[in-house]
């Protein structure tokens, strides 16, 4: 996203301030959508899919299903307009708290999208946005109006990223504020896939949680795969709650339970020239369970364990540094925060650092521990 059209949405989002308040329907003849779907229609067209929660019955007065209504325009404001005329009831935008985009209207930009919630007083900047990797963000919403609604599956899966370590949810107003600081952004990403035993319904398909989203200029250009994940989160200082398998090579594992991430960065300079960030990434573990092993882990069984644990660490750091190096896209805000860690260098930085980072050697240092136990 060009600087120019971030500002432009800072600039609309300090005018518009607080949402106002919609105009008075009945409760019972209104439906609150909870979730926005952003998918690309035809040409330049757009396509907008909302659904609500299931809502309990209070009195005379009936409960409602959950229910998913779409519509296909030029602008999402027409779509929505459009979805007004699908039933006697008002459709109410208010209270959408999660916002999905599909991955080819994330390859579009998200310009509109977050130009709109500034600007709409029927929608909220503290919705949090995730984008659907490789495919639709309406087909996960009509799947889960026949389990509850998609609300609160979005909710849990938000819920489990916090507790699991996951690419946590990220809300359109932190979203803006990254682009408009460095022109990058990194955003959750979910996928829809057939359902494994215990989640569900085996072989219906479910939302799944599917690594981080890089965006640069506003627009999505590639997914994190594999170890990719687990290292950006590292080197963000996020992972607390993640579990990592290690094996004994004798048919037995151990998993731990990251308990501590800390981060810092220090940046290295060649007379007045950028030479160099080093990254160092202190780890606090756990083990949480045994499988083959013994139920208590021998000092020498525990050192090997840490040696293990910062292996796995430096390669997935360095899968992903390769990976936003060859974008472009400081999506960790390895700049701003080498600049907090020598402040005495920001001018210099600021000054050197889109230039040098594709091909800044940056040098990793990870100190694994794994408590006693």
């Amino acid at each position: 996203m060009k600087r120019g059209i971030v500002s432009a949405l800072a600039l609309s989002l300090a005018l518009t301030g607080c949402s106002a308040l919609p105009y008075a329907h009945e409760i019972d003849q209104t439906v609150l959508m909870e979730v926005l779907g952003v998918d690309a229609g035809p040409g330049e067209a757009v396509a907008i899919t909302a659904a609500s929660a299931g809502r309990g019955g209070t009195g005379e007065s009936p409960g409602q299903d959950p229910l998913v209504l779409s519509a296909q325009a030029g602008t999402i404001t027409a779509a929505c307009a459009q979805m007004q005329t699908c039933g006697e009831q008002y459709v109410f935008y208010g209270n959408v708290e999660q916002v999905l985009v599909g991955e080819a209207a994330a390859r579009r930009g998200l310009e509109n999208l977050l130009g709109q919630m500034a600007r709409d007083p029927n929608l909220r900047l503290e919705a949090n946005l995730w984008v659907v990797k490789g495919g639709e963000a309406a087909g996960p919403l009509l799947d889960a109006a026949g389990e509850g609604g998609a609300p609160g599956r979005l909710a849990a899966l938000a819920q489990d990223a916090e507790l699991l370590g996951g690419p946590l949810a990220k809300t359109a107003r932190e979203v803006l504020a990254e682009l408009l600081e460095n022109g990058c952004a990194l955003l959750p990403a979910l996928e829809r896939r057939a359902a494994e035993e215990g989640e569900g319904t085996q072989g219906e398909d479910t939302l799944a949680a599917a690594g981080y989203a890089v965006l640069r200029d506003g627009a999505l250009l590639a997914f994190t795969q594999g170890q990719e994940t687990l290292g950006a989160s590292l080197l963000l200082g996020w992972g607390h709650g993640g579990l990592l398998a290690f094996s004994d090579g004798a048919g037995g594992t151990v998993t731990l339970r990251l308990t501590g991430v800390r981060t810092t960065l220090e940046p290295s300079f060649d007379g007045g020239r950028l030479a160099g960030l080093t990254v160092t990434c202190r780890l606090e573990t756990q083990a949480a369970e045994f499988q083959g092993w013994n139920s208590r882990l021998s000092e020498t069984g525990r050192l090997a364990l840490e040696e293990a644990l910062e292996a796995r660490a430096e390669g997935a750091m360095e899968e992903a540094l390769a990976l936003f190096q060859e974008l472009d896209a400081d999506c960790l805000r390895l700049g701003a925060r080498a600049a907090l860690a020598a402040p005495w260098r920001k001018d210099a930085l600021e000054e050197q650092w889109a230039a040098a980072f594709p091909t800044l050697d940056i040098t990793l240092e990870v100190e694994g521990r794994v408590a006693r136990g």
